[in-house]
């Protein structure tokens, strides 16, 4: 797995199957989550969209996500990678405003 660290994403679109993030932060950015093979722990997602694979297990994808930091303009979606979809509450722990 490729490790990323420290960088700043701004209005891109990722993949994060087969890549660790550490210390990252994501602004403005669509989030692809097709697999369970990624890590990131220490992020924060400002004003992003997670897209997330809906046959991935929720509590596997809540665990993952539990480890990073979001405002109130980032959501998660459970989808086919296409709008509109059922929207995935983030947990309240670790929701920042």
């Amino acid at each position: 797995m490729n490790t990323i660290s420290n960088e700043h994403f701004q209005n891109e679109t990722i993949a994060f199957d087969g890549f660790s993030f550490i210390g990252c932060t994501f602004t403005n950015c669509v989030i692809i989550i097709t697999t369970l093979n990624f890590n990131f722990e220490h992020c924060s997602f400002f004003e992003s969209s997670l897209h997330v694979n809906p046959n991935l297990s929720i509590f596997s994808i809540s665990h993952k996500l539990s480890q990073s930091t979001y405002d109130s303009d980032t959501t998660c979606v459970r989808n086919d990678y296409k709008y509109p979809q059922t929207v995935v509450e983030l947990p309240a722990a670790i929701t920042q405003l």
